[in-house]
């Protein structure tokens, strides 16, 4: 996988996250008691493990009364088992499995380490979801089928104080005023060639604060979630790439040039 060459790059760009994610019908027949060979097959790269509760089924809908005009969760019968953590020894890098949800994530801290592209996390990921699909084929009969994926970059960006949201955001006009907060979101409906919807684009940004309450900061998470063209892995791939593109591309529309310039435009 390459990089497209118009999209807008920087040599410290302020991400702090990247999540690719899939969900797919849940495995028939799988219980806690086959995890162990799940971990198996990730554990020379992820050796340390995590458990945490599962995630509920997701869906983005468009049109009609059930429209989804914000964050929202489609209720139904929840994954047996527990969602696993499988995390580097340096835990940068971790996936995350359940019986219907395919995650990796890479992150900036605990250890600090320079971030390593979407290309090489995009090949890892498509491994490491090729590798479960075959255990799961050979395990259960089952065939995974793609319903949901997402990508998300989410990045924290230092600030003096929240007032300098202008010097950072172009979507907002300034004032005199000093501000105490920000939290404000909004979402984009991403329609296919035959204008009909397939995913959704959410932008939010926060104003946060570091651990011990010194070092003020505003979170911009920019997140694509839909359905893919097909419920295959290639499918997921391709959906995926396209989430990269909109978001980074997104980063370059709603980020000042002077922001950019901090973080060291190339282009």
């Amino acid at each position: 996988m390459l990089r497209p060459d118009h999209l807008p790059d920087f040599t410290d760009p302020p991400l702090d996250e990247v999540v690719l994610g899939v969900q797919f019908a849940p495995v028939p027949g799988y219980a806690s008691v086959h995890s162990m060979k799940v971990w198996d097959l990730f554990k020379a790269e992820f050796p340390r493990v995590q458990e945490l509760p599962v995630l509920e089924p997701q869906f983005e809908t468009f049109g009609g009364s059930g429209a989804q005009a914000g964050p929202r969760i489609q209720v139904g019968t929840l994954p047996v088992g527990s969602r696993l953590w499988f995390l580097s020894e340096d835990e940068n890098h971790l996936v995350q499995f359940q019986p219907d949800r395919f995650i990796t994530n890479w992150r900036r801290n605990p250890n600090i380490q320079p971030y390593p592209r979407f290309e090489g996390l995009a090949t890892a990921f498509e491994a490491n979801i090729r590798k479960l699909a075959s255990h799961l084929d050979s395990e259960f009969n089952y065939q995974m089928t793609i319903n949901q994926a997402e990508v998300a970059y989410i990045n924290i960006i230092p600030v003096d104080s929240f007032s300098d949201v202008s010097a950072w955001f172009e979507l907002w006009n300034g004032g005199t005023f000093e501000v105490e907060a920000v939290n404000t979101s909004f979402n984009e409906v991403i329609k296919g060639m035959d204008g009909k919807p397939f995913a959704r684009l959410s932008h939010q940004v926060q104003s946060v604060f570091s651990a011990n309450g010194k070092q003020r900061a505003f979170r911009l998470s920019l997140t694509f979630k839909g359905k893919p063209a097909g419920d295959d892995i290639k499918s997921a791939m391709a959906f995926l790439g396209t989430g990269r593109e909109l978001i980074v591309t997104r980063f370059g529309e709603i980020t000042t040039e002077e922001a950019q310039t901090k973080w060291g435009k190339v282009r």
